[in-house]
């Protein structure tokens, strides 16, 4: 599998010294990153020799054990529930009870009271009771993210590549031969479109998606614009705009619609295997992201990723000149590379961020922001979260 691949990438970070090239001159940096400890992965993390928590570790879990039952309210998410309980959402899955009594115990409805339970001695999140009988008609179950806010930024945008694009069909004109248009319009798509497909959507080719650490390229950046509606084959096929995103425009390619990227019953939970990989993209945005925005990440399906996997953030420490030592292997190497004022130090990584994935390609996921203590910014490391973090 893909992933294989990030824990090379991981482990060559933690050698001692990388170089640094200015100009012409090659600067030597000291690095003392700590490896990437897949075997501190977290106790939940199901693909790994740890794929239970027992009683003592569920019950270090949690904020307090005394903690009074909690009521679900409208606009809660299972992130923030957890967060009223848990000293670390992440370990959510691992720790809540599907009541057998209960009509859909893994779903969590408005009004519902959630409380700490003990469950053959060990502590266990659930539905305590809920306060009427559940019909076939009920609320909106409660979602991991709230989908309200998020919704705005949770784009619908695709990853294709240079062969799909050229393969797509195209809209040729409206129906005054322009090449510019909106919704409502007429237009017509050449080649012939089958009869497979009713509505399509529009996309236009963005940016190049680049592997942050091998500089493969991932594809495209398919940014959606609007949708169609066929209503007459033919060469040209005749369509209708029913929906723009953003200007539409002659060449526009028509893709397959994707089904809603994320719904309620999305659970929030640590991925299956070791995630090491990095922001490639912030959409529609020229400087750092915070909550409830959308990245994309050169980490996919083929590493092992799928909707619901929670996703630690990470800034890539500074370098700076440590102009105070007097190691002297230090200081002669930094002297050999010109670098009077001292050697190149690399601080420590920190988290600045959790992020969710959303949508899932081969090697690309879109995911979004759901916690920032500071702007995310493309570079920025994603990883599976560690125990020790």
């Amino acid at each position: 599998m893909k992933f294989f691949k990030g824990s090379v990438i991981a482990l060559s970070l933690a050698v001692p010294f990388i170089t640094l090239t200015s100009g012409c001159t090659t600067q030597q940096v000291i690095d003392h990153q700590p490896e990437f400890d897949y075997s501190a992965l977290p106790l939940g993390a199901y693909a790994t020799v740890k794929s239970d928590l027992n009683r003592d570790e569920i019950r270090e879990q949690f904020k307090d054990l005394a903690i009074d039952e909690y009521t679900v309210q409208q606009g809660d998410t299972l992130w923030s529930i957890a967060s009223h309980f848990l000293k670390d959402p992440y370990y959510w899955p691992e720790i809540w009870y599907n009541n057998p009594d209960i009509q859909n115990p893994h779903l969590i409805y408005p009004g519902d009271k959630i409380a700490i339970m003990s469950i053959n001695g060990t502590p266990r999140l659930g539905v305590s009771m809920s306060p009427r009988i559940r019909f076939e008609t009920l609320p909106p179950a409660i979602s991991a993210i709230p989908l309200d806010i998020a919704r705005a930024f949770m784009t619908y945008d695709q990853v294709l590549s240079e062969e799909d694009f050229a393969n797509a069909p195209y809209i040729l004109a409206n129906r005054q031969g322009t090449t510019r248009m909106s919704q409502g319009d007429v237009a017509f798509v050449r080649p012939r479109l089958d009869a497979e497909y009713e509505r399509y959507a529009l996309v236009q080719q963005g940016e190049p998606l680049i592997d942050g650490f091998t500089g493969e390229h991932l594809g495209f950046r398919a940014i959606h614009t609007g949708t169609v509606e066929v209503t007459e084959l033919g060469d040209p096929t005749t369509v209708r705009i029913t929906h723009s995103k953003r200007e539409i425009r002659a060449g526009d390619r028509l893709v397959p619609m994707l089904d809603e990227p994320f719904h309620s019953e999305v659970r929030p939970q640590i991925p299956a295997y070791a995630i090491m990989g990095n922001i490639i993209l912030l959409p529609d945005s020229l400087s750092g992201v915070g909550t409830y925005h959308a990245i994309f990440i050169d980490q996919g399906a083929a590493d092992g990723l799928e909707p619901g996997d929670m996703l630690e953030i990470h800034k890539r420490g500074a370098v700076v000149t440590d102009r105070f030592t007097t190691v002297p292997e230090e200081l002669k190497a930094a002297e050999q590379r010109m670098n009077f004022e001292g050697p190149l130090v690399r601080l420590p990584d920190h988290r600045v961020g959790t992020a969710m994935i959303f949508r899932t390609f081969d090697n690309v996921s879109i995911a979004l922001v759901i916690h920032a203590t500071d702007a995310i910014n493309e570079g920025d490391i994603v990883k599976t979260p560690l125990e020790n973090n």
